[in-house]
Order: C-alpha cells, then sequence, then structure tokens
C-alpha cells in the first residue's frame, strides 16, 4: 500500500499527458501510487499510458467504456488503497514538491484536508518551482465552509487544489454525467467540517485547454447540470442539525452559482436559449417553493430579475 494515491481520469489528451504523467512520477516524495483511469479514449492515450506503465510499477491502468470525468475518478476511488487521495487532471501537471508539502502539511497540522492554489500554463511549460519544505506555513480553519465560500482567502473549489485524507472521502462519489462535478464534491467534503490546512502557494498548473468541458460553449446541459448540483446540496444541508450551514449556503454560495447560470442564459444561442431559460426559470420557482431564494447574498438588479422570471412563468 502507498502512502498517496493519484488518481488521474484519462479522456484523448495525447497533447499533454505525457506532461503530466512526468509531472506526477517526479514528485519528490516517491511513496504513491498513481491510478490511470482510461475513459475509453480514442486517440493516442492509451499508449502513452501503457508506454509510462511499463517505466514505472507505481501506474496502474483501469480502462473502462467512456463514462465522463466523474465516473472515471469515482472508479480511480474505489481502486485507491493510499492513506491519503490526490486528483489532478490529465491536461495539467503539478510541482515537483506538491506531494511532498502536502503531505508534510497534513502531518504537521493534523490536517484530514489541504488546499492550494493553481496559476495557468500553456500545456507545455514544465513545472519546476523548488522551496524550501521547512519554511511553509499554513492557515488553519476547522470550519471551512465558512471561509471556503467567500472571503478574501476563499478556499478554490478544485477537487484538483486538495489533497484528502482517504477516510475523509468515504460515502463521498462525484455526481455522475454532469458537468462541474467539482464544487457538489467539495460542499458535501465541506460539511464534514475538517480540520483544513490552507497553503498560500501556487502548487497545480492548469492548462487553458480549449477543447475542455470550461471553454465550451453554453449549453442545455450545463443549465440542467447547475440544478442537479445544486439540488444534490440542498439534499445533504438540508438533513437535520445542518440548519446553519444550509442558511451559509443560501446566502453565499447560492448566489453564485445561480449568477453563473444567468450569465451562461444571457450568451446562449438561438437555438438553446428558450429550452435554458426554461430549465434556470423553473429551478429559481422550484428554489423559492422550497423558501431557499431571497434577496440576501445576491446582487439586487439581478435578484429581481430572477423574480421575473418566476412571475412570468406563473402568469
Amino acid at each position: 500500500m502507498a502512502t498517496v494515491s493519484i488518481i488521474i481520469p484519462v479522456y484523448n489528451v495525447d497533447r499533454y499527458l505525457a506532461r503530466c504523467l512526468d509531472s506526477v512520477l517526479s514528485q519528490t516524495f516517491q511513496d504513491i501510487e498513481i491510478i490511470c483511469v482510461n475513459d475509453g479514449c480514442t486517440d493516442n492515450s492509451a499508449q502513452i499510458l501503457t508506454d509510462y506503465e511499463r517505466k514505472d510499477k507505481r501506474i496502474k491502468i483501469i480502462t473502462q467504456k467512456n463514462q465522463g470525468l466523474s465516473e472515471a475518478r469515482n472508479t480511480g476511488l474505489k481502486h485507491a488503497t493510499g492513506e491519503y487521495i490526490y486528483f489532478i487532471d490529465s491536461d495539467d501537471a503539478i510541482e515537483p514538491q506538491t506531494i511532498e508539502i502536502c503531505y508534510k502539511t497534513a502531518l504537521a497540522y493534523q490536517a484530514e484536508l489541504v488546499s492550494f492554489y493553481l496559476k495557468k500554463s500553456d500545456g507545455i511549460t514544465l513545472p519546476s518551482l523548488m522551496l524550501n519544505t521547512e519554511n511553509i506555513q499554513a492557515e488553519i480553519y476547522n470550519q471551512p465552509l465558512y471561509c471556503g465560500c467567500s472571503g478574501k482567502k476563499r478556499i478554490p473549489f478544485s477537487v484538483c487544489t486538495k489533497f484528502y485524507k482517504a477516510s475523509l472521502l468515504k460515502n463521498l462519489e462525484f455526481i455522475k454525467g454532469i458537468q462541474f462535478e467539482d464544487y457538489p464534491f467539495t460542499y458535501a467534503v465541506l460539511l464534514k467540517h475538517p480540520k483544513t490546512a490552507v497553503i498560500p502557494l501556487n502548487l497545480y498548473l492548469y492548462t487553458t485547454n480549449l477543447a475542455s468541458i470550461s471553454h465550451q460553449k453554453s449549453t442545455v446541459k450545463q443549465i440542467a447540470d447547475y440544478w442537479k448540483g445544486i439540488s444534490y446540496i440542498i439534499s445533504l444541508y438540508s438533513q437535520k442539525g445542518y440548519e446553519k450551514e444550509l442558511k451559509f449556503f443560501t446566502r453565499n454560495g447560492l448566489p453564485r452559482l445561480l449568477k453563473h447560470q444567468y450569465v451562461k442564459c444571457k450568451r446562449a444561442s438561438d437555438e438553446d436559449s428558450s429550452e435554458m431559460w426554461r430549465i434556470f426559470t423553473n429551478e429559481l420557482y422550484d428554489l423559492e417553493q422550497k423558501k431557499l431564494l431571497s434577496p440576501i447574498g445576491h446582487n439586487l438588479w439581478r435578484y429581481y430579475q430572477y423574480k421575473k422570471l418566476i412571475k412570468n412563468k406563473t402568469c
């Protein structure tokens, strides 16, 4: 059993995959297993994985039919044996000391969750940052939800900027088949109030890949998936004993998520616009019926646009 399981979902990224794998294999912390989930690749990614597997026994390849990023990560979780879990996307990379820094920080502060930051990359530049790990300081939060949603030192919601104690993720999985799966998963983790260490370093190299989901045009599915994610969060936060957390989410997290959808609807193509607005309006109506939509936390102009949409629906 390795100390850290690194999970890499792989789908048609042969242009970037070698850099990603090299950045993981060159980590200064070596006690790792690297679980690469081939999610039905149709390009040269599968061959690249095989070539790397021959070079390093720490690499394990799991092949499945294409099911999307969420299910690829879920598959990786099921096969992980490490005491700690780390996710990295296969078109990105990490600095050489990322795992070492996270592991030492987790031990030093007895943290269940270690969070750090990312920087944009061209997908070509190799990670090269080297630091004196003895001088790295972290900010500690026992209730990270309340700094995760708001404030200048907001914890990023990307799972790739997180280093998890494996026990923290017990009984959790990514929602199957949706886009923007990171934020509901992170909200589920934060609801457990894990002791969290936040490192003020950009250790993750995020590739601006124009073919990625985050750069695709606004679609009907994206609006529907946002609603699924929000519904999932509300179902968790509506459990007895979490009234304070639900109130915080509706005033801090929900406004941001609704804004993202509103902007996407405004930018929608003529072909998709009416259906996107219909789905978004139904979502707003559902939130109001559940008494979860209030002006607190929202831009007031945008809030009244929401109310107008609801009114038009009920007329």
